[in-house]
């Protein structure tokens, strides 16, 4: 069964909000592993549910594809005593 028009305006919406806070094409590191960079390839649906997810690429080894919910790449997490980021922005 398709979305109707009004659906997928309100799909799309999302990801540009999404895209407004995670930055397609940008590079991010995990919190636990601060050395490995990943890339931010692209904003996605799961089709099943309409959950938005980050699609992102390790930029080392063999450069394995990930997808992760927006709202867990966001979240806060506990971390060697300290609240940080799941991920963060590389700068440069």
């Amino acid at each position: 069964m398709g979305r109707t028009l009004e659906e997928q305006a309100a799909l799309e919406k999302q990801i540009e909000e999404a895209k407004a806070v995670v930055a397609v094409g940008a590079l991010y590191v995990h919190h636990k592993s601060t050395e490995k960079i990943y890339k931010v390839l692209d904003i996605g649906i799961i089709e099943a549910n309409d959950d938005l997810c980050v699609i992102y690429q390790a930029q080392y080894g063999k450069h394995l594809t990930f997808i992760r919910p927006v709202t867990s790449w966001l979240e806060q997490v506990e971390w060697n005593g300290q609240t940080v980021p799941r991920f963060s922005r590389v700068e440069g």
